[in-house]
């Protein structure tokens, strides 16, 4: 884990807004977070993330170049440990302000859904 990994963990766990799904007004985000987030372990979430949607729709990337460089995205995408540095951070913002997704950032995941009947948000999960 590098430095700028652990500062992110950090300032997520004292900036994120939402914990067990409280304040959160889209009823599909709120769904994911009182069944899937809650219920399982950050290890074996992306499994459960997996069998909610369906594998064949969930795809798993490492970090921000390799998101960027997909060219049709499946439904949910999972980018597993997000931000190793400021640049990743910066690509990713640049990345999601011209992309319609709604994205959960968990604690080392960001959870991606491309849906376009979903309005644009983003959200900050404590698991």
């Amino acid at each position: 884990m590098t430095f700028y990994q652990l500062y992110t963990r950090l300032r997520h766990a004292f900036t994120a807004a939402h914990w067990r799904g409280y304040a959160v007004h889209s009823p599909m985000m709120y769904r994911f977070i009182r069944e899937v987030v809650l219920p399982n372990r950050r290890r074996t979430l992306p499994a459960a993330i997996a069998d909610r949607y369906g594998a064949e729709n969930v795809a798993a990337v490492g970090s921000v170049p390799e998101l960027l460089a997909l060219d049709s995205p499946p439904a949910v995408v999972l980018l597993r440990e997000p931000f190793r540095s400021a640049r990743e951070r910066r690509e990713f913002e640049a990345w999601y302000a011209q992309t319609h997704v709604v994205a959960a950032h968990l604690q080392g995941l960001v959870v991606l859904f491309f849906d376009p009947k979903l309005q644009k948000q983003f959200f900050r999960i404590r698991n």
